[in-house]
């Protein structure tokens, strides 16, 4: 009996054990259990408790790991959704610029034979192709705000004051500039408040764009009257700024270093003629607008100011857009209120993915050619024919 008994008080205590077990089991670890649960035990309860709560970390490690998966894909899908926005802009902005805003028939100097509609040219013992491959841009710098035009205004809707023609190779990437004088004597057209056309006159340049609705119009009728003084080059496109918005583009790039050209410490005591300067805000307005108008040449010093703080400013812009091409968009939209342009963001995606690649050197900024004469009233640039038709031959054509 007494062995039966101590069999049985063995049994009450492995009991009562296994219960307590148990009851531990339902309790939280404290942090120093948690570093040794997967250590070896006498308990089994223990090792259980650890294997449960692995398969816990496991769970979540695997939930981790799938929205980990998840977010890369998006991130996948979006990127490729950026790149084939990108290709997609890029192919309809090539179509749209192949159509012309205007273009006249070619024309040429009696000693220059014509073939093909112009499309060659025998000149001076040489024969020339017309590259096809080629964009034109007519960018015009206005010297009245968008915001104080009207049709009703006609004569008076501001004046082209910086005149230049970008020339695009798509093949290379190539950019070209040719500066066109405000002054330069064309024929312009002129029309009535009801836009109806009323004829031609041969005045300064920069008129042709007061003789318009201070938009569209004027950007068209000026584009017209260089076509018409570059012997019938064709112009794809035109963009057209007012002078108040040149501060925002410059600030918008972090600001344009020149050195600057000429004296104009009377507008800013800090354009000292020699001094090497970092345009920003209302300095950049100055700088490529100002002249003394007392001087019969004053056009062609400020002329030489804006050729540099064009280069300079490319140079910027283009460095900034190679490591964020967003910023494209971003000076589109900030020159929005600005400007005026036929130029669309497809088209403005595809001329910039070609440009950033090549970039644009300061040898490629061309003046047409011509000397100032004092008119009746104003300055005349009187272009020089022939220089300037050899121009056009190496800027728009290929010797073959």
């Amino acid at each position: 009996m007494r062995e039966i008994r101590e069999v049985q008080q063995e049994l009450d205590v492995n009991e009562l054990n296994r219960e307590l077990e148990e009851e531990l089991e339902t309790l939280p670890l404290t942090e120093e259990q948690e570093e040794t649960e997967e250590r070896p035990s006498g308990k089994t309860g223990r090792r259980h408790h650890g294997k449960k709560r692995n398969k816990r970390k496991r769970k979540k490690k695997g939930w981790a790991f799938r929205v980990i998966v998840i977010i890369l894909i998006i991130l996948v899908l979006l990127l490729a959704g950026l790149v084939c926005a990108f290709f997609v802009l890029r192919s309809r902005g090539e179509r749209q610029l192949a159509q012309s805003v205007v273009e006249e028939t070619v024309a040429a100097p009696e000693e220059a034979e014509l073939e093909d509609d112009g499309k060659y040219v025998v000149y001076k013992g040489e024969r020339y192709c017309y590259n096809e491959n080629i964009i034109t841009i007519l960018c015009m710098g206005v010297d009245k705000s968008m915001e104080d035009v009207s049709i009703e205004n006609i004569g008076e809707n501001g004046q082209a004051d910086a005149v230049f023609l970008a020339v695009l190779d798509k093949s290379t990437g190539e950019l070209s500039f040719v500066n066109i004088s405000r002054d330069s004597m064309v024929d312009i057209n002129l029309y009535n408040t009801e836009g109806q056309f009323v004829g031609t006159e041969r005045m300064q340049l920069c008129l042709a764009y007061a003789y318009g609705d201070g938009r569209e119009r004027s950007c068209e009728n000026t584009a017209e009257a260089v076509s018409r003084l570059m012997y019938g080059m064709p112009i794809n496109a035109y963009a057209a700024i007012d002078y108040s918005g040149i501060s925002v583009l410059n600030d918008a790039v972090g600001g344009v270093t020149v050195q600057v050209l000429e004296d104009l410490t009377e507008e800013d005591p800090e354009l000292e003629a020699g001094k090497t300067v970092t345009l920003t805000g209302e300095q950049a307005h100055t700088y490529v607008r100002e002249r003394d108008t007392s001087q019969l040449d004053s056009n062609n010093a400020r002329m030489a100011r804006q050729k540099q703080y064009l280069t300079a400013f490319l140079s910027t812009a283009i460095n900034e857009i190679r490591s964020n091409f967003g910023l494209v968009l971003t000076l589109y939209q900030t020159a929005a209120e600005y400007m005026v342009t036929d130029i669309d963001t497809s088209e403005l995606t595809y001329l910039a993915s070609l440009v950033v690649q090549e970039g644009f050197s300061e040898g490629n900024m061309y003046s047409v050619p011509g000397e100032v004469v004092r008119g009746e009233q104003y300055a005349e640039f009187i272009p020089d024919d022939e220089a300037l038709y050899e121009l056009i031959l190496d800027v728009f054509y290929e010797k073959v």
